[in-house]
């Protein structure tokens, strides 16, 4: 029996290796690829998007199974060359595969193929040749579609007099009811822009478009010419003057990579991680670089035990960009890069409506704060010779001191901060301090100019109960700020 039985188990052991790589060798990827074309000469418009759809047609009573898509966002103009990636291990001997192709605005169906074209099997035309026709009379709609702010997503930017200097605006809104914002002071060195990420909608009937973010006060923007400019409201939603307040169409929409604080639930599941940003409910993967590992690790041990893949809050400093999707045959996907992680809070959900995303559990209660990290809030301010606590009047009143530069950031209780500081023992020198400089109502910015005054003094500071106190040359106490906690903590 040994003598039948080695030579069985070495031929085992000899097919064993080939098996495991015939199991770990992936489907087996292809391509198809044309041309397509208008059969009338018609110039598209610069919103128009192209799409090559290869479909499995075996089933007559049945919507056709999608295999795979080219899309072509902005067309341009024909004719359009596609590449339609698909897995062959989706194929079945003897079915029936076709092509569709269609050309959209704002949703609009202009052109498609009127006929079934085959592919990939016999009648198979090659190379692959299509004619699309058009749809009703065919003719684009324009570059603006229905409603007040027109086809999206879209983007539209201006630069809008800020003082002696200007600040440059952009806004990307999306048809899912969210936006991107930036505001770049030009002429200034960086740190000169503040992103912003949350919801808009239109207000009946006035049609004024208010942005609700996690950074900035409210915007209101009036759409104007059916989304082929906003005009920049002041913050009671006015026009705010008869200088250049315009913002204009881009011809395509072009959206900012937003780089911000964040605050959201974080999850990690099946080596899939993901955050559900609070500002706008979206769901992003989350790449797996930068400061990534110590979000992982600090939400593993936050971890209540039997509850893995519990969402969980956390808040961090992160870039909202493309990268490659994890997905076979998919392109790339917006994608959150953590660049610094902050902090994990289990038992918090995202704040109420209206919270800023600077209103955040920057240190865990009863911790002992360091000046650089935290987002420290306003308590009291000198005035008159004494402290008085403040009463809000707009926007709460917050500084950051940055950990990797010597840049701040923050709001004066109407406008953005920023500006550079200065840290040598208990010596605090703030300089190059500058602001969004937006109208506010004027309580508020009688505030503002008397924190910025303040913040312009030569100072000290020190630590006194968990409160920050900075000080003049005098050794006057100009201003009492605090960590900035979330409301109910203590």
């Amino acid at each position: 029996m040994h003598g039948v039985a080695l030579p069985l188990v070495a031929a085992l052991r000899a097919a064993l290796p080939l098996a495991a790589v015939a199991l770990a060798t992936p489907a087996q990827a292809s391509s198809l690829s044309g041309t397509a074309q208008l059969r009338v000469s018609l110039p598209l418009p610069p919103d128009a998007v192209f799409e090559a759809v290869l479909l499995d047609a075996a089933l007559a009573d049945a919507p056709a199974r999608e295999l795979g898509r080219f899309r072509q966002q902005p067309a341009g103009q024909p004719p359009f060359r596609f590449t339609i990636p698909y897995r062959e291990s989706d194929l079945a001997p003897g079915g029936r595969y076709a092509v569709r192709a269609t050309v959209r605005q704002c949703e609009q169906l202009l052109f498609t193929t009127d006929t079934v074209i085959p592919v990939l099997g016999s009648g198979a035309s090659t190379p692959l040749r299509l004619q699309l026709v058009p749809v009703g009379s065919g003719r684009p709609v324009g570059s603006r579609g229905p409603g007040a702010v027109g086809c999206l997503p879209a983007s539209w930017r201006g630069d809008l007099p800020n003082g002696a200097d200007t600040i440059r605006w952009q806004v990307d809104l999306a048809a899912d009811g969210t936006f991107q914002m930036r505001q770049a002071l030009l002429n200034q060195p960086t740190p000169n822009s503040f992103d912003d990420i949350g919801r808009w909608r239109l207000e009946s009937p006035s049609n004024r478009l208010l942005l609700r973010g996690g950074r900035e006060a409210p915007v209101f923007l009036q759409p104007l010419e059916k989304g082929k400019a906003l005009r920049k409201l002041d913050p009671e939603g006015r026009i705010r003057s008869r200088k250049n307040d315009r913002l204009e169409r881009l011809a395509v929409a072009k959206p900012i990579d937003p780089r911000l604080h964040l605050l959201g639930l974080f999850r990690y599941l099946a080596d899939a991680p993901s955050l559900e940003l609070c500002a706008t409910g979206h769901r992003l993967p989350v790449a797996m670089e930068g400061d990534y590992l110590k979000l992982e690790k600090a939400y593993l041990r936050a971890l209540p035990p039997g509850k893995a893949g519990q969402p969980l809050l956390v808040n961090l400093e992160g870039l909202i960009t493309q990268r490659p999707s994890m997905e076979p045959f998919q392109g790339p996907v917006r994608t959150l890069v953590v660049e610094r992680f902050v902090g994990v809070h289990p038992g918090r959900g995202c704040p109420q409506h209206g919270l800023s995303a600077s209103e955040k559990p920057a240190h865990a209660p009863g911790a002992s704060p360091e000046l650089r990290g935290p987002t420290w809030r306003l308590e009291a301010l000198h005035r008159n010779g004494a402290l008085a606590p403040i009463r809000p009047t707009g926007r709460l009143v917050e500084l950051r001191l940055a950990t990797d530069s010597n840049r701040l950031n923050g709001s004066g209780g109407c406008n953005r901060l920023m500006g550079c500081f200065g840290l040598a023992g208990d010596q605090l020198r703030l300089s190059q301090l500058r602001s969004t400089n937006m109208a506010c109502p004027p309580e508020a910015m009688k505030l503002e100019k008397r924190v910025v005054e303040a913040l312009e003094q030569e100072r000290r500071w020190s630590l006194d109960k968990g409160s920050l106190l900075l000080r003049n040359g005098r050794g006057e106490t100009l201003l009492v700020v605090q960590v900035a906690r979330h409301d109910g903590e203590r």
